[in-house]
Order: structure tokens, then C-alpha cells, then sequence
């Protein structure tokens, strides 16, 4: 019996020596840059049969695990990228590093004329997805907002309104950090031209701050990192748009220094149609209108910042940014106003107005921001023999956490440091006018706004690596956001043709609100499992006091945010990541401002500052596989809102609209979101996603419970086409459709547009043609039910709109910069970074 157990303990020890860990690197072979999601395959060599596989992390390191003895060669694929076959690997019991292998970017030839292929526009990382901004032609000359109308989970209406999985309420950051505008207008002021990237974070980790229940859009600007003086300039100019930017880079071995300067004009309209019902015990009002609207925004802003080295492990980085931008509104709108006998019908008058609204919002804003790192030296233990790759299915587990192939946890031992200040100056004048038949002017209302807000941040982070397979962060921050308004209500007096000052309703309001913050981060790996928890405090208190109301408005509330991430690879390059996270949506600000405004004759707006924030929690689950250069994922999504805030409408006085927020009750969304890559043909690739939803609102609303549903669903479709002689094309579609609300619901449209880019001396000069909503068939269209009114309204854009932009490298020719590994590079190389505060 004794030499039975010897002999099977023997043969499992001999067994258990004989499968070793196989690991590596994969990297561009031009940018030096590491590859994450490339596909690894381990074939045996004399059968030439697949054995195992992985996928690499976020730093390019991939991990086979009980790889058994043997002769073996290594197939790499990955989107974008020419097939690398790395041969002559021998296992033999013990853990193998191969290495760094190198991939190189697909060329596709045609006639003599090479023309690389396109980097894949959407990648997903282990709790995010990001998007290549370079490859949607027909975003070149907007800004943010129209990169946003290509990017899965994202919709973007024909007014600009952006959201993100059907809500508004989400989170702006730029490299990084939140911004301090509205999200609206933080978009609307960066160009497209100045994106590297766009980061979707549905289910952020508690790292990032609470704020946004929908999750976080994080635009990354371009740095150029290479030593000397490098930079980008672009012009634009169609039915639309007028503007330009130049970006330049300074780099040499103490200092990395940039500035760039951005002009822009924007302006579209189109057509109006409303038709809305008031119901009163005696009379039916009726105000159909049909009319043309316009939107205009413009402005100029310069920006810069500059990091200095002190030596490796110490950098200091200051930056500003400083602009004026101004936006406006106007409309003509003709008016058929019928009362009629609410129960036979019969019509008691009938009178034509013509409406004239006119809205100027603008003012000039800057930043200043300052921030240190320190990175602590590593300590020699010696030469680490053993291959240690990243986390979970080369994913280095959710936070990101990975560790390199020479035994040593990548995640760097760190304190982070930074404090900004920002001062935003707005003002506003908006004024109606509404005519008669006979030209006189009936009435007539004004409304203006002045006053700053103003916005202090700071912010320390703490990294340390535990061991070679888990980390922990830590950090605290705090904001102090405070503003004062001032609102002046004027009324038209038909007998002195002047504007009277309403002094009951012109009042002065004082904002303020702060938040104390902190965060603790746990990653760690378990083989193919990687944990990543977190729980994250904030406190916050919102205080509004105002002249327009007798009561003092505060909100005084410690709030707790816990997250989870887990991801776990499969066989066949099968990805699982599960996720949950718990944000809030606080009001914006102007949702809470307690004072009036004409929006027209007929409608007017007032805020709620005693409105309580949303508080969302959200689940979510997806699987990604590769099939070659291809990629597919599905996502599957749970989010439950309470404290669901919504803009509804009630009857101000006689035949008025009025517009205001509240908390309705809560709303949830349920449903999946698929999403596919597709290499088609060397010339031929396509990017298809789409979204389907249940959706419920329910709640108490003027003491009525309500309880509305939907079914939503939206798709995008874009395909790019390679030619030669440097010649890209790229056709797209994308839908959404109708969507519930507290009070009705809403709908959007069918959109094609269509970019064609010519690229001149090498890629130095390039020129691209781009036409949106090709055959104007974009729409806006509500409808809206309260006990006493009935509102249907449709917008339709003016359409197509052709623009031309021509973007230069500068100082950038091939063969005149190096990358890291001696490499000629004619990419720009832009690297996460930048300092700027929008």
C-alpha cells in the first residue's frame, strides 16, 4: 500500500512539474505602445493543433497558465494589425518569458500605394470603453458633441442634447478630472480636433467621483511626448461652421510643455411645430404654432500647461486655460389661438399672433490648476525569476492593476497631489415679444441674469503595490462651489412702448455647496479571477438662499458608495466582467434657481431648490470574444433611480405655460447592449451596436400616481471603406426611438451621415469632406400629458449640413522622429495627458 501512494504522489509531483506558466509582452512595433485584447494561441508543433490561449492585459503582458512540457509556437492577432507568429518555444517544467513581441500595423496595398489600415474605433478595458476619436470622419471640425454621435451607449439629439443610456444625468471629465462647466457646455467647447479619445465609464470604481448616475464621459486630449517641438493645426468651414485650432508641443528631457489656441462658430436652425390643448371647466384653449428657430454658439479659448521633471520619481505640472464663449436662441413663431366650448366644440374666438423670442447667454471663463506626483523608488529584492503576467485573462483584474513580465507588480508605488481653481462668468438677457395681426405688439416680458460662480478643488491620491498579484489606493478630495445671481423681471407696456421693471419679481440669489470625499481601492488576483472592491464617502452641503423665497434651502448629507468589479477568463478568448456601482445626480444648478424666466409668450421656466438628489444603483454584466482580427461583446444592464428628477409642466396663469423640476419617484432600466468590431475585408470594416431597454417611470405627481413604460431601442451603424492613394471613406446610420416619461414621451430619428478624407504628402496634410443628416430625415418629438394641458411637439433641423476641414502635422514628417526603440514613426504618438480644466 505504501509504495502505491509513493508511486501516485511521484507520478501527480512529476505531473505538476511538468506545466509550467508561459508569458510575454505585446506592443506596437512603431509607437512602442503595449497592445491590450490581442489575441495569444498556443499551437503544438508537430501537430500544429491550438493547445491553450489568452489575451493580453492593459500593459500588453499575457499569462498561459499549466501550459503542459513541450515544443510549442505562438500565434498573435489583434484588430489593425498584421498576424505575428513568434516560434521556437520550449517548456520543459519551468515558467517561460518570452518576451516583448512586436506587432506591426496592417498596410493594405493597392497599385503600388500602401495605405494602413485603421485602428479599431472602440476598444473595451476592464471597466471602461474607449474610443478612438480620430476614426469618425464625420465629427472633423465640431467638437466633443459630435465625436459623441458616433459612440456606443451614447445619444446625441438633433439639438445637441447628449446622454448617456437615455440619461442626462452624467458626469464630464477632461484627462481625468471633472469638469467644472455643465456637461453641456464642457462638450460644446472642445474641439474634436484635440481629442485623443473618449473614455464611456457606465460603472466607474469608487476612485472616481459619485456624481453622474448614468456614469462618467472622460475626454482625453493629445500630448505629444517626443523630444522637440511638434503640434497639430486644423481650419473648417461649411454651411454651419467656421473655426480652427493649432496645438503645439515643446518636450525635451526636463520639461513637456504645450499650448493651443481654438476659434469657433456654430450655428444651425430649422422648424418648429407645436400644437397644445388647455382644458378648463368652460373653455378649451388651443395654441397651434408653426415657425423657424436658431442656435448659435462661438467663441475662442486658449490653453497650456507645462510638467517639470525634477528627476524620475518627482514631476511638477502647472496649466490654465482662459475664454470667452457665448451662445444664442432666436425664433419667429406665428401662433392660431382658438377657445372653444369644451363639450359641443363650438368656437367662441379666434386670433394670429406672431411671437419673437431672442436669448444671449455668454460670459468668459479660466482655470488654473497645479499637481505633483511622487513616485517612490523600488526596492531590490533581488532577481525575480518567475513569469508574472496580468490579471484575470490578461485584464489585470478590474482596477487595471497588472504585473509586469519580470516579477514585479506594474502598478507604481505613488502619491498624487493637485488643486485648481476655475471661475466661470455667465450672463444672460432673453426677451419675447408677441405681435398681432395688425403688427402691434400686445405684450412683451425681459429677463436677465448676471453673476459668477466660482469653483476651489483639491486632491491627494495614495497608490501602493502589496505584492506581485494585488495593490490598495486610497485618496481623499474636496470641493467648494459657491455662485451669486442676480434676475430682473421686465414687462412690455403697450403704451409707452418700454420695458417696466417687475420688482416683485427680481430678486438676488446666493449658491453654495461642498463636498468632502474619500475612497479606498482593494485589486487583487486569484488566477483567472480578478476582485477589484471599493467603497467610496461623500459628504455633502448645499445651501440656497434667495430674495425670491422666505426659506432657507439646505441640503446637509453624508452619502456611502460601494462598488465591486470582477472579470474572469475563459477558453477560446471568451472575457466575463461583472460590475456594481452606487452614484447619485445631484440638481444642476440651473434646475434649482428659484426665480422666473420667459422662454416666450406662452411659456415660462422656474427652478426647484428644494429638489433632493438622485440616487442610482446599477448593475451590470457583459461577455467579450474575439474572432481574429474581429471582436464582438454583449452587455447586459440593471439601474434603479430614486428621487428620479424630471422637467414637467402645470398651467402658470390664464393661458401660460409652466416649466419647473421635480422628484417624480424613481425610474429603472433594464436591458442588453451589443456591440461588434468587424474586419470584413482588408479594405472593408465595420462597427455595428445597438441598444434594447425596458424602461419604467412611476411615482406621485400633484398627488396622482403615475406609471408610465416603454420598450426603447436605438442602433448605429458605420462602415469605413479603404481606397487607394490615401483615400478613406466612412458611411454611418444610427436610429433611436420613442422613450417614456413622467409626463409623456419622447422620440428621436434616422440620421446618415457620410465622411470621405484624402490624406496628401505622406499623411502631412489632409483634407476631409464630411455631410451630416444627408437627407434631413433627423427629428425631435415630444409629447406631453398633465390633468389640464396636451402638448405635441416636432423640431426638424435644417439639413444636410457639408463642412470641409484641413488638418497639418507640424514638424512631423516621416523618418524625422524616433519612437523608444529607435524606430522610424510617422504617427503623432499622442499620449494620455494634458492638464486642462474646462
Amino acid at each position: 500500500m505504501k509504495k502505491i501512494l509513493l508511486i501516485i504522489l511521484a507520478l501527480a509531483t512529476t505531473l505538476s512539474l511538468s506545466a509550467a506558466t508561459l508569458s510575454g509582452t505585446i506592443k506596437d512595433i512603431k509607437t512602442n505602445k503595449p497592445l491590450e485584447f490581442a489575441n495569444v494561441a498556443v499551437y503544438e508543433n508537430d501537430t500544429e493543433d491550438i493547445k491553450t490561449g489568452t489575451m493580453s492585459g492593459i500593459d500588453g503582458t499575457f499569462r498561459v497558465f499549466n501550459v503542459p512540457a513541450g515544443n510549442y509556437y505562438l500565434i498573435i492577432t489583434y484588430m489593425g494589425y498584421e498576424q505575428k507568429r513568434h516560434d521556437n518555444v520550449v517548456l520543459n517544467g519551468e515558467s517561460v518569458d518570452v518576451g516583448t513581441i512586436f506587432m506591426t500595423p496592417t498596410a493594405l496595398k493597392m497599385e503600388d500605394v500602401v495605405v494602413e489600415a485603421e485602428k479599431p474605433a472602440v476598444t473595451y478595458k476592464i471597466d471602461k470603453r474607449v474610443i478612438d476619436a480620430s476614426q469618425f470622419l464625420a465629427a472633423r471640425g465640431g467638437t466633443a458633441v459630435e465625436v459623441l454621435e458616433n459612440v456606443p451607449s451614447v445619444d446625441v439629439d438633433i439639438e445637441g442634447n447628449v446622454s448617456l443610456r437615455g440619461s442626462e444625468n452624467f458626469t464630464v471629465m477632461i484627462d481625468g478630472r471633472p469638469s467644472v462647466l455643465e456637461p453641456q457646455d464642457a462638450l460644446e467647447s472642445i474641439p474634436a480636433a484635440s481629442i485623443e479619445n473618449i473614455e464611456i465609464m457606465t460603472n466607474a470604481s469608487a476612485k472616481f467621483e459619485a456624481e453622474g448616475g448614468a456614469g462618467i464621459i472622460n475626454i482625453v486630449t493629445k500630448r505629444d511626448k517626443r523630444i522637440g517641438i511638434t503640434g497639430l493645426a486644423s481650419f473648417n468651414a461649411g454651411t454651419n461652421n467656421l473655426g480652427g485650432d493649432v496645438l503645439l508641443n515643446y518636450t525635451n528631457k526636463k520639461i513637456t510643455a504645450f499650448v493651443s489656441f481654438d476659434y469657433s462658430k456654430r450655428n444651425f436652425g430649422g422648424e418648429s411645430y407645436v400644437d397644445r390643448f388647455l382644458y378648463s371647466p368652460d373653455t378649451t384653449s388651443e395654441f397651434e404654432s408653426e415657425g423657424i428657430r436658431s442656435f448659435n454658439r462661438g467663441g475662442w479659448g486658449v490653453r497650456g500647461g507645462l510638467d517639470y521633471f525634477f528627476d524620475k520619481n518627482n514631476v511638477m505640472g502647472f496649466s490654465f486655460s482662459y475664454g470667452p464663449r457665448n451662445m444664442t436662441h432666436g425664433s419667429v413663431t406665428d401662433y392660431v389661438v382658438t377657445y372653444s366650448d369644451p363639450v359641443s366644440g363650438t368656437i367662441f374666438n379666434t386670433y394670429d399672433y406672431t411671437s419673437y423670442e431672442n436669448t444671449l447667454r455668454g460670459g468668459s471663463r479660466y482655470s488654473v490648476r497645479a499637481d505633483y506626483t511622487h513616485t517612490f523608488p523600488e526596492k531590490e529584492e533581488g532577481n525575480a525569476t518567475r513569469s508574472k503576467g496580468q490579471g484575470p485573462g490578461g485584464h489585470g483584474g478590474p482596477g487595471g492593476m497588472t504585473s509586469s513580465t519580470n516579477g514585479k507588480n506594474s502598478t507604481k508605488h505613488q502619491l498624487k497631489v493637485d488643486a485648481s481653481f476655475s471661475n466661470w462668468n455667465m450672463d444672460e438677457d432673453g426677451y419675447t415679444y408677441l405681435v398681432d395681426e395688425f403688427g402691434d405688439t400686445t405684450e412683451g416680458q425681459r429677463t436677465t441674469e448676471i453673476g459668477p460662480s466660482n469653483s476651489i478643488r483639491g486632491n491627494i491620491e495614495y497608490t501602493r503595490p502589496l505584492n506581485m498579484t494585488s495593490s490598495f489606493e486610497t485618496g481623499a478630495n474636496v470641493k467648494f462651489n459657491w455662485k451669486s445671481d442676480g434676475n430682473d423681471v421686465y414687462y412690455y407696456d403697450p403704451l409707452t412702448g418700454n420695458m417696466d421693471l417687475q420688482d416683485q419679481f427680481s430678486n438676488y440669489t446666493d449658491y453654495k455647496q461642498n463636498t468632502f470625499s474619500g475612497y479606498a481601492l482593494y485589486t487583487a488576483e486569484f488566477g483567472l479571477l480578478g476582485v477589484q472592491p471599493g467603497l467610496r464617502a461623500e459628504y455633502t452641503y448645499r445651501e440656497i438662499d434667495s430674495d425670491a423665497s422666505d426659506s432657507l434651502y439646505v441640503i446637509d448629507r453624508l452619502h456611502v458608495f460601494p462598488t465591486l468589479h470582477l472579470s474572469y477568463q475563459l477558453p477560446a478568448y471568451v472575457q466575463l466582467m461583472a460590475s456594481y456601482t452606487r452614484r447619485v445626480s445631484r440638481p444642476r444648478g440651473w434646475q434649482l434657481e428659484p426665480f422666473l424666466s420667459w422662454m416666450d409668450a406662452y411659456n415660462v421656466r422656474i427652478g426647484n431648490p428644494g429638489l433632493s438628489p438622485e440616487m442610482t444603483d446599477s448593475y451590470e454584466f457583459s461577455v467579450q470574444k474575439s474572432f481574429g482580427k474581429s471582436f464582438v461583446s454583449l452587455d447586459a444592464f440593471y439601474k434603479y433611480t430614486n428621487n428620479k428628477i424630471e422637467r414637467i409642466e402645470t398651467v402658470y396663469e390664464d393661458d401660460v405655460i409652466l416649466n419647473t423640476y421635480e422628484n417624480v419617484g424613481n425610474d429603472r432600466s433594464l436591458g442588453i447592449e451589443p456591440m461588434a468590431n468587424l474586419n470584413l475585408f482588408s479594405w472593408w470594416m465595420m462597427n455595428v451596436s445597438g441598444r434594447l431597454y425596458y424602461y419604467q417611470v412611476e411615482g406621485v405627481l400633484y398627488d396622482e400616481p403615475f406609471n408610465e413604460t416603454s420598450t426603447n431601442y436605438s442602433f448605429r451603424l458605420r462602415n469605413t471603406f479603404l481606397f487607394p492613394f490615401g483615400t478613406r471613406m466612412q458611411l454611418g446610420l444610427s436610429y433611436r426611438s420613442r422613450s417614456a416619461r413622467a409626463q409623456g414621451t419622447s422620440s428621436g430619428g434616422l440620421m446618415t451621415d457620410l465622411g470621405i478624407r484624402q490624406d496628401f504628402f505622406k499623411g502631412v496634410l489632409s483634407a476631409t469632406l464630411q455631410v451630416r443628416d444627408i437627407f434631413g430625415t433627423g427629428f425631435r418629438q415630444y409629447e406631453t400629458y398633465t390633468p389640464s394641458t396636451y402638448t405635441y411637439s416636432e423640431f426638424y433641423r435644417d439639413a444636410p449640413m457639408v463642412s470641409l476641414d484641413l488638418s497639418l502635422k507640424i514638424n512631423n514628417y516621416k523618418n524625422q522622429n524616433k519612437d523608444s526603440n529607435g524606430l522610424d514613426s510617422d504617427d503623432f504618438n499622442s499620449e494620455n495627458g494634458g492638464s486642462l480644466e474646462f
